[in-house]
C-alpha cells in the first residue's frame, strides 16, 4: 500500500467543534478594519457622492487607510467562508447545507435589506413616509442601496453554487494528502493570472475599476473584482481538502509574504493614488486591477500566517470570544455608525478624535445589538 494513499485514509475531516483558532481570530478582526473602512471614508478625501455621511473637515490620511485596508479584507473573509464550506457540506449534506445557508446567509441578506437599508434613511432624519415613498416610486430601491450586505448576497451565490456541482461531484470524506509547496506555488500564481485577466476584460468590457453594477436586479458587485472573489472562495475549499495551516500540513514562510505582500500593496496604492485620478499614464485602467488581483492573494497569505502566528495571544484570544457576535455586528454596524457620525459632523472637536471615537461608538453599539438581541431574540437568534 502507497504512503500517499495511507495517508488519504488516515487524515479526517475538521469536525464543527474543531475550529482553527486564527481563522475565527482573522474573521473577527477583518470585521473590525470593514468599521474602520467605512467610518474612514467619512473623512477621506474624495469621498464618494453617495456615502452616508461626508465630513466637512477631510483628511488624505483616510484615503490611504481605505485604499490600504480595502486590498485585503473581503479576501479573507472570501477565503475562511470556502475553507469551512466542504466540511459543512459533507456533515449536512446537500439538502441540509442548503438550509442552513438559507437560513444563516440569504435570510438574514433578505431580512437587512427589508430592516437595515430603512435605517440608512431613518438615521440621516428621514421619515419612514419618505422611505415608503422612494419604494413605492423604486421597487428595487432597497436592493440599490444595500450597502455592506452585498457580501451575504454574493456569498450565498457562492455557496448554492458549491452546493450544486458537489451533488453531481461529492468532494472526498476524507482529506487528501498535502501537496507539495511547488504545486501550491503552481495554484496561488494560476489564480492570480486567472484573476488579472478577468479584472482587466471588465474595466475594458464592463465598467471602471471602481464601479460597482447589479445583476439580475438584486445582487450587486465590483464586475473587475468578481472572478477574484470566486477564485479566493474556491482556493479555501482546496486549502481545506489539501490540509493547509494545520499540524502537519502546508505552512509557508511567513517572510516571503511578507516581502510580496507589503511590495505589491504599496505599488497598488501607489497606482490608486497617483494614476487612476489623472488616467495619463500608458495602459492605467489596466495596470491598477492587475496589482488588485495580485494584491488580493500575496495579502491574504500573508494574513492568514499572521494570523497563524499570533493565534494564541492575547489580543487574538480577546477577539476570538467576539467571534460568536462579529456575523452580527458587520450586518447591523452601518446603521448605529450613520446616527453617530452624523450627530458629531458638525462638533468642533478635531477630525482624529471623531474617527476615533466613531470607530470606538460603532464597535460598541453593534457589539450591544448582535449579542443582546441578534443573538437573543426568537427567529433571529437561529439566523446570527
Amino acid at each position: 500500500m502507497s504512503s500517499a494513499y495511507m495517508n488519504k485514509q488516515t487524515l479526517k475531516p475538521i469536525p464543527l467543534q474543531g475550529r482553527i483558532n486564527a481563522f475565527d481570530f482573522l474573521r473577527t478582526l477583518m470585521i473590525f478594519f470593514v468599521i474602520v473602512l467605512h467610518v474612514s471614508m467619512t473623512y477621506m478625501l474624495d469621498c464618494p457622492f453617495w456615502w452616508y455621511v461626508v465630513s466637512k473637515k477631510v483628511s488624505p490620511a483616510f484615503l490611504v487607510i481605505v485604499n490600504v485596508l480595502d486590498i485585503f479584507m473581503m479576501p479573507v473573509l472570501f477565503f475562511i467562508s470556502g475553507y469551512f464550506t466542504p466540511a459543512s457540506y459533507l456533515r449536512k449534506g446537500t439538502v441540509g447545507f442548503l438550509k442552513d445557508k438559507i437560513r444563516h446567509i440569504l435570510f438574514p441578506w433578505l431580512l437587512g435589506i427589508i430592516v437595515i437599508v430603512p435605517l440608512y434613511s431613518l438615521s440621516l432624519g428621514k421619515s419612514m413616509g419618505d422611505v415608503i415613498g422612494i419604494v413605492k416610486e423604486d421597487s428595487l430601491y432597497l436592493f440599490t442601496w444595500q450597502g455592506h450586505l452585498w457580501y451575504l448576497g454574493i456569498l450565498f451565490l457562492f455557496l448554492f453554487a458549491y452546493a450544486l456541482v458537489a451533488y453531481f461531484s461529492p468532494p472526498d470524506s476524507v482529506r487528501t494528502a498535502t501537496a507539495s509547496n511547488q504545486k501550491n506555488i503552481l495554484l496561488l500564481l494560476a489564480c492570480m493570472v486567472v484573476s488579472a485577466i478577468c479584472a482587466c476584460l471588465s474595466v475594458t468590457c464592463m465598467a471602471p475599476f471602481d464601479d460597482w453594477l447589479y445583476f439580475v436586479s438584486v445582487f450587486t458587485l465590483k464586475p473587475a473584482k468578481a472572478i477574484t472573489y470566486l477564485c479566493l472562495f474556491m482556493l479555501g475549499t482546496y486549502a481545506w481538502q489539501t490540509n493547509w495551516f494545520i499540524k502537519g500540513g502546508w505552512m509557508p514562510r511567513i517572510s516571503i509574504w511578507r516581502i510580496l505582500a507589503i511590495s505589491t500593496a504599496a505599488c497598488y496604492v501607489l497606482l490608486k493614488l497617483c494614476v487612476i485620478p489623472d488616467y495619463d499614464f500608458p495602459l492605467s485602467d489596466k495596470i491598477v486591477p492587475v496589482f488588485d488581483a495580485v494584491c488580493s492573494f500575496t495579502t491574504l497569505m500573508y494574513a492568514l500566517l499572521i494570523g497563524m502566528k499570533l493565534q494564541a495571544s492575547r489580543i487574538a484570544g480577546w477577539l476570538i470570544n467576539l467571534s460568536p457576535y462579529s456575523y452580527g455586528i458587520y450586518w447591523i454596524h452601518i446603521p448605529p455608525m450613520i446616527l453617530y457620525l452624523h450627530l458629531i459632523n458638525d462638533a468642533g472637536f478635531p477630525i482624529f478624535i471623531k474617527w476615533i471615537s466613531g470607530i470606538a461608538a460603532t464597535c460598541f453599539f453593534s457589539l450591544l445589538i448582535s449579542k443582546y438581541v441578534l443573538k437573543k431574540w426568537p427567529l433571529l437568534k437561529d439566523m446570527f
